[in-house]
């Protein structure tokens, strides 16, 4: 399935339902802010030995609630996500050259 069948089942799935006009962008990102603090409470207060046996489908829910409302929040803007994700990493390329950035963790402004 690519990016663009994922796209349409997922608005689909909205209009089916009927859900749009509860989709205000403040919501959008509200829960977008909620599915995130999700993924992270997976983590929260376990150590090495205890994140390493976190359960992969429980991670794959929460990525994938992710990815749904930045699905919604894309088509607010009418945003292609892909080419938003593209975009980015080219720009991240020109701020992050390889031969200043390989093996270091300091941002682009510091290199």
């Amino acid at each position: 399935m690519n990016y663009i069948d994922i796209h349409d089942k997922v608005i689909s799935f909205r209009e089916e339902r009927n859900w749009k006009q509860f989709h205000q962008i403040k919501d959008l990102l509200l829960a977008l802010n909620i599915e995130v603090a999700e993924l992270q409470e997976l983590l929260l207060w376990k150590d090495k030995e205890q994140q390493s046996h976190i359960i992969k489908e429980d991670v794959k829910d929460e990525i994938a609630d992710i990815a749904v409302y930045l699905i919604y929040i894309s088509e607010h803007f009418g945003i292609d996500l892909l080419e938003a994700i593209n975009d980015k990493v080219a720009k991240n390329a020109l701020k992050y050259p390889l031969e200043k950035s390989y093996n270091s963790n300091k941002k682009y402004n510091e290199l």
